[in-house]
């Protein structure tokens, strides 16, 4: 198969040094040697990730900074790349990727003949728990104690995938937000939702869509071709309450009509 990599790094001046370490870290846990490009506003990130830059096919594309729409910075990938190319990767800065993970997305990708149609693949996914201080604390609790009492966990970075092996994982999931992405069926509904300002479910709203017009093949699989979310602090959650009414209005719109009526707009 043939696609590139894509990460979206924007961030305020207060997460940038944290969520540049999970960005180096998912960048190395990469084993094919895919083309990597990364949309950012930050414009010291080039001279910040060198080394990488060095050893890796890695390409900086600069933006302007604004109000934090992961849709909108969705939506300006494909300009970026060239009319031949089909597909993209979208990936996560807080993902960190199995070391035969690529491997099985392209087999995935040939025995679901991805060049036949539009083809848009969402993979398993863990949430790596960090490390308790104290034993006896519930995992059942992890969500509620780690945002109100944060020091009660070690917040430091796994460096290996074996680290992680050895590490608390949550029960299974999707990556919803990220994966193979169509660019032709893309652009027929318009795009991410860029009405979506700050923390939003964008990904999945996105996938609801898409599935008019593309195969969306969620692949529950095995631990190699799952990713494993690094966690990190909790991040500004603004607008969510608005976002996702917004979400629940079009997924009652699709329910309702067997379509999202929003086409006709778009």
């Amino acid at each position: 198969m043939k696609y590139d990599i894509w990460y979206i790094f924007c961030y305020s001046k207060y997460e940038y040094k944290n969520a540049l370490e999970r960005l180096k870290l998912s960048i190395i846990s990469i084993k094919c040697k895919r083309k990597i490009n990364i949309l950012s506003w930050h414009k010291n990130l080039e001279k910040d990730i060198n080394n990488l830059i060095k050893t890796r096919k890695i390409k900086i594309y600069q933006t302007n900074k604004q109000k934090f729409s992961r849709s909108y910075l969705i939506n300006l990938i494909p300009n970026l790349m060239l009319n031949s190319e089909k597909y993209f990767y979208l990936a996560d800065t807080d993902l960190f990727f199995h070391p035969e993970y690529f491997e099985w997305l392209d087999f995935l990708g040939r025995k679901l003949n991805h060049y036949k149609n539009d083809l848009r693949i969402i993979t398993s996914n863990f949430n790596i728990r960090p490390r308790k201080k104290l034993k006896f604390i519930p995992s059942k609790l992890f969500n509620i104690i780690s945002t109100y009492l944060p020091k009660l966990y070690d917040w430091s970075l796994p460096m290996n995938f074996n680290q992680i092996l050895n590490m608390e994982l949550s029960k299974k999931g999707y990556a919803h937000g990220c994966g193979l992405i169509p660019i032709e069926s893309l652009k027929k509904i318009g795009g991410y939702n860029e009405e979506i300002i700050g923390y939003g479910p964008e990904d999945d709203l996105f996938n609801q869509r898409l599935k008019f017009f593309a195969r969306v093949y969620y692949h529950k699989g095995g631990i190699r071709s799952s990713t494993f979310h690094i966690y990190h602090s909790k991040l500004n959650h603004q607008n969510k309450k608005k976002n996702w009414h917004y979400w629940n209005k079009i997924i009652k719109d699709i329910d309702i009509n067997s379509i999202h009526s929003d086409y006709i707009i778009r």
